[in-house]
């Protein structure tokens, strides 16, 4: 992923907070010449691994083997910046954005446990509450349909970071970039708006 200096971030917690709460990744694997790509959502394990799965009708799987190396990346809030924004005179359009790129080895997870325990993780990351959803294993109409799925695991060996927020901008034109996207009424740009002043 192309990243100038001012752009790249490297603390891992910044990082691993990133892909949690923009956890919805899009996976990209490679057979002969043809890219396949699925959008699922991901787990981010403590020791450094992430979770996912896709259905077994996808055929995307089929051809992974043990030498399989997967891509994921997530984005996160992103916004068109018009040269209107800027205090200064000479500027052309651009986009501010967010975005996580991580490249690993793939591997298949087989065993039931393990797939029970990626469910349960996966659920738990976005039930909230008294009435949190969980899977009842005791159900055997979702046990049934646990062969649907194929759930995998992907190493973080390589992991790039690009927060594009006009941090090569003049401050003067930063805070007024900030103010015009809290008044476009887009949600996207109020969260960039956010980030944007997260940085100073």
């Amino acid at each position: 992923m192309y990243t100038p200096p001012k752009f790249k971030v490297e603390d891992p917690e910044v990082i691993g907070n990133f892909i949690r709460e923009h956890a919805f990744g899009l996976l990209l694997t490679v057979s002969g010449t043809e890219i396949h790509d699925t959008h699922t959502p991901f787990v981010l394990t403590d020791d450094g691994h992430l979770l996912g799965h896709i259905a077994r009708a996808n055929p995307q799987w089929s051809h992974w083997t043990a030498d399989t190396v997967a891509k994921v990346i997530f984005s996160g809030p992103h916004a068109y910046i018009s040269p209107n924004y800027y205090a200064s005179e000479f500027n052309v359009p651009t986009w501010n954005y967010t975005a996580v790129s991580v490249s690993g080895r793939l591997s298949v997870i087989e065993d039931e446990a393990s797939v029970l325990a990626f469910l349960a993780k996966l659920t738990a990351q976005f039930e909230k509450g008294d009435s949190a959803w969980t899977l009842d294993r005791d159900d055997a109409r979702y046990m049934k349909l646990l062969s649907g799925i194929v759930v995998f695991s992907i190493t973080m060996d390589q992991v790039e970071a690009s927060f594009k927020l006009n941090q090569n901008k003049a401050e003067e034109d930063q805070q007024r970039v900030i103010s015009s996207l809290r008044n476009t009424g887009c949600p996207f740009d109020a969260s960039v708006a956010s980030l944007m002043k997260s940085k100073e």
